[in-house]
């Protein structure tokens, strides 16, 4: 964590990539930190609303930014004479995907397919890095959870999450791509939208904790979870990014650690000063309907294959994240 580049990053360095969803929580930080390591980064982003993209979290960076849906013509410009493509663009809410399914299959589906045909046509040959979901496993048998798993997706999100993974790696297989797909866990850190509930637990326990409010638990609060700081998760990208022997792979990205989400919240209550609290309620049956229980990631390919494996201890990334957003205002103001 910090403004110097990471040497993961400085391979990229004089290359020209393209950032989908660049406006938006990953994508940001990622842009961020490949402009610092000397990379000519281009920004697409559809700004769809609720999804957490905002201009606000590329102020002062040195990117061209293309407000495009993935599938819209215009993007084929931006990737001319790319060298490599960071896909991050997608729907994330389990819940929105199933009250509006055929939305989350036009936003995580169609609008991929269609780019990765733009990528065919403009860019054969290009390095693309397309983000998964550890929500493609479902209901794990078992712990830790490595890419062997079979991919049972207990939702819509799920479902085309998996649908999109294995449409970036059949493009690469047949028309030459050299892609790799990595299943993130939960990622957390600065820049992601406080403003929405269904944009995953710790935005929201976050936003809660800064406010002094209640940090409201489903069921007893035991539910296991492995989280990774977005810091991490760019030094995964850029590593999938120039290692030769991830072409073709799927990558979990995901901590050693694993923590109840009673201990998550515990640990962001003190980190922002004590105020607020933590409470149980019982489950609504929409949401249990579609948890997956106990999870934590084996990432041990991503040892062996990239070479990387997380550096950020949580309750340090936790009391980082909770110091950005106080000091920037502006993500508490906009909820």
């Amino acid at each position: 964590m910090g403004d110097l580049p990471h040497p993961d990053l400085r391979p990229l360095a004089s290359t020209t990539c393209v950032v989908t969803g660049g406006l938006g929580f990953i994508g940001s930080n990622l842009t961020r930190r490949l402009v610092e390591a000397g990379a000519t980064v281009r920004v697409v982003d559809a700004l769809v609303p609720t999804h957490g993209g905002d201009r606000h979290n590329l102020e002062g960076v040195d990117a061209d930014v293309l407000v495009a849906d993935l599938g819209d013509p215009a993007v084929a410009e931006a990737l001319d004479g790319v060298d490599v493509v960071f896909n991050v663009a997608g729907q994330v809410s389990h819940v929105a995907s199933m009250t509006e399914p055929l939305r989350d299959l036009d936003l995580n589906v169609r609008s991929h397919l269609a780019f990765l045909e733009s990528v065919r046509r403009v860019a054969p040959g290009v390095t693309v890095v397309q983000t998964s979901t550890r929500q493609v496993y479902g209901r794990p048998d078992h712990t830790p959870v490595d890419e062997r798993h079979p991919a049972r997706p207990v939702d819509v999100n799920g479902i085309d999450k998996l649908a999109c993974e294995q449409l970036h790696l059949l493009y690469g297989s047949v028309h030459g791509l050299r892609v790799t797909a990595l299943r993130l866990t939960n990622v957390y850190g600065p820049r992601q939208s406080l403003a929405h509930d269904d944009l995953g637990f710790l935005p929201v326990f976050v936003r809660r904790a800064l406010e002094g409010g209640t940090i409201t638990l489903y069921g007893d609060g035991s539910q296991r979870r492995d989280c990774l700081h977005v810091d991490d998760v760019c030094r995964g990208l850029a590593r999938a990014a120039t290692t030769e022997a991830a072409a073709g792979e799927v990558v979990n990205l995901g901590s050693d650690q694993d923590h109840t989400l009673a201990e998550i919240a515990a640990l962001l209550v003190e980190a922002a000063g004590g105020a607020a609290s933590v409470t149980t309620v019982p489950w609504p049956p929409e949401r249990q309907r579609i948890d997956i229980g106990d999870f934590r990631t084996d990432a041990t390919k991503a040892r062996e294959r990239l070479g990387w494996q997380p550096c950020v201890p949580l309750a340090e990334g936790l009391a980082s994240t909770i110091d950005f957003y106080r000091s920037d205002p502006w993500y508490l103001s906009s909820t």
